[in-house]
Formats: C-alpha cells, sequence, structure tokens
C-alpha cells in the first residue's frame, strides 16, 4: 500500500506471480474482477485504504470529522468447462467448428518421470476458408494468452503430422486449448461472415511422453561403476541437461522453521559442498507445503569455495551487523568444516600442477536461477531463462574478490508447491576478461541517453536532482567519481514508467548495449569447474529478525498463520529498514522538549490559586502539569530520548483525566457557587470523568459535557445573582477584559487542538495548546474581589 520497495536480497514480485488488482471508490457500486486461468491452491485477498502520508494527515478530534470506515461485501463465481481426458500414445478425434464460443479444452497427467512431451496434431479435413488454429498448454490451470508453457499457430490447410514438444512441469495436470484464432490475435482468413456458418474442421491428436530416467541392466550397471567417469551418471537423474542433486528436509518445532541439506552419502555424511562442471547446471528441488511453510521466509544463500577463510571472516562481520548475517550462520558452520578439512588435506597433498594453478586463477560466475513449478536455464551473463520468460539471475556470484563471492536471495510468503534451484558456472580467464566493467558499461549508456533526465518529473526518484545529474554525466571528471548506487539509480530512472515515456524502449536499448559491452568468452566445457557451499532455509521474518528497529510476531487471520515485522520509530518496509520518514535526533529531542517543557507554563497558573485560596484547584492543575509532562516525555522521545515513569497507558489516562478535570474545576470556580455544593460538584465530576475517560478518552463528549455543563452552571449562577442583587455580576474588570482574553484563548487553544494539529506539525500545535490553556486559567480563575458585586 505504502509503495515501499523490497530491500535488497528480496526476490522481484514480477518474477514470481501476476499480481490482479482492482480500485474502487466506497460508492455503492457493484465492482468485478475476472481471472482467466486460475491455478489451484489458497488465494489471498487484501483490501485496504489508499495509502496517503501519514506526516500530512490531520489528528482530528473524533466525532468533528466522518470516520474513514467502509463495510465491503464480496462474493466469488466460479465457471467451469469440462476438458477431455487424453493419454499418452492414444489418438483422439474431434472437430473444431467455428460457431463454437469456447476452444476445445484438453487435460493429460504428466508424471514425474517425464522430460519431455510431444504433442502431435494431424489436420484429416483441411479448411482453406478457416481462419489460422491456436495451440496452447499450461500446466495446473487452462492457459490464456498471457500464461502459458508452449503456444504455436497452425495452419488449416496443412497436411501431415505436426509436432508440437515442450517441457511439462512433472506430477501436474496439463491442459491443453485448440481454437480458431480472432481478427483481435492476429487471425486471418478468406472468408466472409456469411459463408463462415458450418465451416469446421476435423483433426486427429496424439501425445507422447519422453522418460527421463535411463534404465539398464544389472550387467550394465555393474560394468558402468567400475568406470569413474559414468558412475556419477548412474546416481543423479539427468533432466533437460541438468544435473539433479536428491535434498533431504529437516523441520524444527517453530512456525516456519525448516532446511534442507544434500542426501547424505552412503556412510551417511552430508556432503560440505556442491560440485559445478560448465555446460551442466546443477538442480535441486524441494517442496513448501501448504499452510505451516507459507507465512515466513524462505531464503537461499550461497558462497564460492575459493577463498573460504577471507569469506568467513566476512560473514562473521556480517553476522553482528544485520540479517544476512544471521541467514548466514549455517553457511557459516558449514564453512568453518570445509577449512578445516581443506587445511588438514593441504598439508599431506602434493603441489599442484601449472594447470591446476592456472584453473584456479581464471575468474569464475555462478549464475543461480529459482522458481516455483519450473527449473530455469542460467545464461550468461546474468540471465535465467524459463520456459518462454527471461529474467534476472537470482543470485550472480563470482570469485574475484569475497565481497562478490557470497550470494542471498529472500522470498517471502512463498506459493507452496515443488520450488527449483539451479546453478550454472561460467569461466573467463583473464585473458578473455571483459572488454569493460559493468558499472562502467553502466555509466557509458545512462551518458549516451543523459538528455532523457530533462523530461523526469515527480513521483519519479530522479526528478528532484535531474539537472545535476545531467550536468555530471556530461562532464568525464565527475562522472568517473560517481558510484555505483547513483550510477544504478539513474539507470533505473531511464527504464522506469513512472519517469518516462520511452522506459520500454530504453530497456530493451539497454540490454542490447550491455551485453554486447560485457561479451566474453565463456568456456562452457568440463574443464571449468568449481565447488559452492549452500543453505535453503527458511524462518520468520526475515531470518527471524526485523533489523534494528523492528519486532517481529505471528499473527492469525482466516486460519492462516503468518509473521510480520512491526517497526518501531517510523521505519518502514518489510524488515523496517526503509528510514525515508524517520526523523533525525535533533528534531526528535527538540519536539520531545517542546511537547514536555511547555506545560511549565501552568507554574504561574498553580501560583495564583494558591494566592486567591483556590487549593483544590491548585493541586488539580499541578497534577494535570505532571502527568502530561511525563506522558509526553515517554510517548514523543521515539525510544532515543523517551522517559516512562510507569506503564504509557496510566500516564495516558492520567494526562486526559487531570486535563479534563481542570476544565471542571476551573468552571466551578467561576460560577461562585454556595462553599456546600462545591465539593459536591467536585466529586460528581471526577467520578463522571473518570468514567468517560476510561470508557472513550478522545470522545468528542468526554470533552463537551463538563463543557457545557460548567458554562450553564455560571450562565444560571451569574444569571440569579445579578437579578437578585440588580447590579452587574461579576465585576466589570473581569467581564471587560479578563474573560474575552481568557475566552479568545480558549477558543484559539480549541482550534489547535481540534483542527490544526497533524503528524509533522503536532509537537508545535500541540505545545501550543499547552501554553495557551494554561494562560488561560491565569485570566479565567477569578480572585475574591471579582464577585463582589458592582454598579
Amino acid at each position: 500500500p505504502e509503495n515501499i520497495t523490497f530491500p535488497k536480497h528480496f526476490l522481484s514480485a514480477d518474477e514470481r506471480f501476476e499480481i490482479h488488482n482492482l480500485q474502487f471508490k466506497s460508492d455503492s457500486i457493484t465492482r468485478r474482477l475476472s481471472i482467466d486461468g486460475p491455478h489451484p491452491g489458497n488465494w489471498f485477498a487484501v483490501a485496504f485504504i489508499s495509502w496517503t502520508d501519514p506526516n500530512n494527515e490531520r489528528i482530528e478530534q473524533q466525532g468533528l470529522a466522518p470516520s474513514c470506515e467502509t463495510l465491503l461485501m464480496s462474493e466469488m463465481a466460479v465457471a467451469r468447462i469440462t476438458p477431455v481426458i487424453l493419454n499418452a500414445r492414444t489418438s483422439h478425434r474431434d472437430t473444431l467448428s467455428v460457431n463454437q464460443t469456447e476452444p476445445k479444452s484438453y487435460k493429460f497427467f504428466v508424471p514425474s518421470d517425464i522430460s519431455m512431451v510431444t504433442w502431435r496434431l494431424q489436420i484429416k479435413r483441411p479448411c482453406n476458408d478457416c481462419s489460422d488454429v491456436s495451440f496452447a498448454v499450461q500446466a495446473h490451470a487452462l492457459p490464456t494468452h498471457k500464461d502459458y508453457l508452449q503456444n504455436a499457430i497452425i495452419c488449416p490447410n496443412q497436411t501431415g503430422d505436426i509436432s508440437i514438444d515442450f517441457y511439462p512441469q512433472e506430477s501436474a495436470w496439463h491442459y491443453v486449448d485448440v481454437d480458431f484464432l480472432n481478427e483481435s490475435d492476429g487471425g486471418h482468413s478468406n472468408r466472409s461472415t456469411a459463408e463462415t456458418k458450418d465451416l469446421e474442421l476435423e483433426y486427429v491428436i496424439e501425445m507422447e511422453f519422453e522418460s527421463s530416467i535411463v534404465e539398464s541392466s544389472e550387467e550394465e550397471h555393474k560394468e558402468s561403476t567400475e568406470e569413474s567417469g559414468q558412475q556419477t551418471a548412474e546416481k543423479v537423474l539427468q533432466r533437460r541437461g541438468f544435473e539433479h542433486y536428491a535434498l533431504l528436509r529437516q523441520t524444527y518445532r517453530e512456525f516456519f522453521m525448516f532446511d534442507y541439506d544434500l542426501l547424505p552419502d552412503i556412510n551417511g555424511t552430508v556432503p560440505l559442498t556442491l560440485n559445478l562442471s560448465a555446460g551442466t547446471p546443477a538442480l535441486m528441488k524441494f517442496d513448501v507445503n501448504d499452510v505451516y511453510d507459507i507465512g515466513g521466509t524462505l531464503s537461499f544463500a550461497v558462497a564460492m569455495r575459493q577463498d573460504m577463510k577471507s569469506i568467513l571472516i566476512d560473514a562473521h562481520q556480517a553476522n553482528s551487523n544485520d540479517h544476512v548475517g544471521v541467514v548466514a550462520e549455517k553457511l557459516i558452520d558449514i564453512q568453518e568444516n570445509f577449512v578445516e578439512e581443506t587445511t588438514t588435506t593441504t598439508s599431506t597433498t602434493a603441489a599442484p600442477t601449472n594447470a591446476a594453478q592456472e584453473t584456479n586463477r581464471s575468474n569464475q560466475t555462478v549464475i543461480v536461477c529459482m522458481r516455483i513449478g519450473e527449473p530455469g536455464i542460467p545464461t550468461w551473463p546474468d540471465k535465467c531463462i524459463y520456459g518462454r520468460h527471461i529474467f534476472p539471475a537470482a543470485i550472480t556470484i563470482n570469485n574475484t574478490d569475497s565481497d562478490t563471492s557470497t550470494g542471498l536471495v529472500h522470498i517471502p510468503f512463498p506459493e507452496p508447491g515443488k520450488w527449483y534451484v539451479t546453478l550454472g558456472i561460467f569461466c573467463h580467464g583473464a585473458e578473455t576478461a571483459a572488454r569493460i566493467t559493468v558499472i562502467d558499461s553502466v555509466k557509458e549508456f545512462i551518458k549516451k541517453y543523459r538528455e532523457i533526465l530533462l523530461d523526469m518529473k515527480q513521483p519519479c526518484s530522479c526528478a528532484e536532482f535531474a539537472n545535476y545529474y545531467r550536468e555530471c554525466l556530461g562532464n568525464d571528471s565527475c562522472l568517473a567519481k560517481m558510484n555505483e548506487t547513483e550510477t544504478l539509480k539513474i539507470k533505473e530512472c531511464i527504464m522506469d514508467a513512472k519517469c518516462t515515456d520511452v522506459s520500454d524502449e530504453m530497456a530493451k536499448k539497454f540490454e542490447v548495449h550491455h551485453k554486447f559491452a560485457t561479451e566474453q568468452s565463456v568456456a562452457a566445457d568440463a574443464s571449468c569447474n568449481g565447488s559452492v557451499v549452500f543453505t535453503i532455509s527458511s524462518s520468520p521474518c526475515v531470518a527471524g529478525r526485523c533489523g534494528r528497529f523492528g519486532r517481529c510476531y505471528h499473527y492469525m487471520s482466516g486460519g492462516f498463520v503468518f509473521s510480520t515485522c512491526l517497526c518501531l520509530r517510523n521505519y518502514r518496509g518489510w524488515d523496517c529498514t526503509e528510514d525515508s520518514q524517520v526523523p533525525s535526533s535533533t528534531s526528535i529531542l527538540l519536539a520531545s522538549l517542546m511537547l514536555t517543557l511547555s506545560n511549565l507554563l501552568f507554574l504561574p497558573s498553580i501560583f495564583f490559586a494558591v494566592k486567591r485560596g483556590y487549593y483544590t484547584e491548585s493541586i488539580i492543575y499541578f497534577f494535570a502539569m505532571f502527568f502530561s509532562t511525563f506522558y509526553h516525555a515517554c510517548d514523543s522521545g521515539e525510544e532515543e530520548f523517551s522517559f516512562c515513569l510507569v506503564k504509557i497507558g496510566v500516564l495516558q489516562f492520567c494526562d486526559f483525566y487531570c486535563g479534563l478535570l481542570a476544565i471542571w474545576v476551573t468552571l466551578i470556580a467561576m460560577s461562585n457557587i454556595r462553599h456546600q455544593f462545591v465539593s459536591l460538584l467536585h466529586m460528581l465530576g471526577a467520578i463522571l470523568l473518570a468514567f468517560g475517560t476510561e470508557l472513550n478518552k478522545q470522545s468528542l463528549w468526554v470533552f463537551l459535557a463538563p463543557a457545557l455543563t460548567g458554562i450553564c452552571l455560571i450562565s444560571v449562577s451569574w444569571g440569579l445573582r445579578c437579578r437578585k442583587t440588580k447590579k452587574c455580576f461579576p465585576s466589570r474588570g473581569y467581564l471587560a477584559v479578563y474573560l474575552p482574553i481568557g475566552s479568545v484563548l480558549v477558543m484559539v487553544g480549541l482550534v489547535c487542538y481540534a483542527f490544526l494539529q497533524t503528524k509533522q506539525n503536532y509537537h508545535i500545535v500541540h505545545s501550543i495548546w499547552h501554553m495557551v490553556m494554561a494562560l488561560s486559567i491565569l485570566c479565567l480563575l477569578p480572585s475574591r474581589k471579582t464577585f463582589q458585586p458592582k454598579c
């Protein structure tokens, strides 16, 4: 709702699923949201009022402004189809008519040992006047024009077998739609509308499954075990060119706590490292279960094996700084064990050959892909291919230094199902190093298109400094000094739709530019290999914590338990690290001092109350000052300068209660009623105000009831005294000077309190409220001479 970006190391939501949204006003008009081809499983809907900056929101007295609340009523309707169930190697004959309103739908189940599906279609009776035929397949759901595994366009007059190959998702139902293309979809035909009534296309379809398991006899197995080169091939499933590694799950007692390790060896030892070879990405598959696993954050951390000791030191340093180190705790343990083993081994091993040294010196990059449902293909330099989609890699690490040799990715609230992690290694030696570094490539691109910065306006993050950035990009010395953060920020602005209308065009141009600028000769054979250590784990919030200024809580809603961060001191974001609205320490201290010290103006009121003989009133004024001071000292310091004498709830009650009681006793003193009624009214007001404050301390009637009652008492008392004595009451000096000044001060204070306060100016306006109310007591609390009747 607040449009806050995810912190660093978080997997982009665009790479996970499509978010369907609907915006509307509370005008009692029904809105509808249609979702074609929904995937099975739990769907979650969240409704919220559009976000506005809380610093600009007014703090209004309850009852004086309409409450921003609305009642939502929702219902869901499902339109079902009945697809034809198909089996492998079984022909099915069908007819497609131009008059039908829905496509022909089929479904078939793909077992876990299938690596590829071949769909064959043969047109039995060609149709020259028909539109082109569309074919689309999707796993778990009906395909749509945006969501499909594979699609194809088939000419209706084509003869012979038409074969369509695609990679399926294992152990899943797959759905196929076959339909004529509309003109809006790019379809074309030579027929008129009147001639299309009875056009039909007759066809036969058949499927073939290609198994991924290579069967072998016992004799072949015995022979293969003697050959070291084929020993691994017998243990590992070969899937689409991946080397598949099995994982073992370990679940803990706390909610959302689990991790995965490599399957133990025959001797029961868990492998410490994962060996990678170029050209054959490593594939790991693991399950995220429903309900119990989806309320936390899934994390994947990986580190290169080279220079393990320096990585270990850096990881320990990170462990003391932020949540990245917490996720790396298990990684650290693995690295410690590995360092011990390598230290022992190298002491008894001969020096490596020159060829091995050359391999170790070569630059190695590991690209990690992570996605639910289908494995990705790591692609140089930093991309992953998922079927027809290309996304940035989840993690990219290399062995050039310790800062880039470790990687981490967080996935909040992971979807239940089968997750795939693929790791691909690429080698590029010093002789084939890049012609230009990545950051230099970005600088070259933004310099070329710096004129786009002139048209950038809010809410673009570069709008404020657009002119400065443009001038800096035109100056070579300034451009050379520009740090990586600012460089990447400008690049993102140039490709952001909020900043420019040519964002899509710039994104394509940058991809071409960057690929050309960083093009390298990459080794993709068995000579390029390396090892990594990794950890797959899940925990509440972000690695079990919420930064320095947040707390991790578990909540239950609709039968689902989930973890979330509760941020403090105006920090925001998923892990309470977004600090754009965090005030400085100086402003926090200034606000706290203003709210507390402004209450000292009650001291003159207390002094004059004692001097004029109002002892009960002076005690109440003192405690109103006391509790207001300590309440704001506890509430306004943002835990940096706050001091809480007791619980803040107690201080808040006493602050409201003593403030209302001070208003009440002042009005009683102004009414000048008989002394035998004063104590009665004091006690009656004390009891009723305590009840009202506890019931709803911010209710408008809690303020109006004592004020209106007191004004009525004053009016009746003064009116009866004037009628009885036939003289002006009270004194003219009080009526002409002190009462008007005091009334004006009260009105100013009430206007400030009820209408002018916002979160941003609260410390100023509320301090004015304290001061004018204290000064109004000096004017309104009458002296004894005031009630002496005069003509």
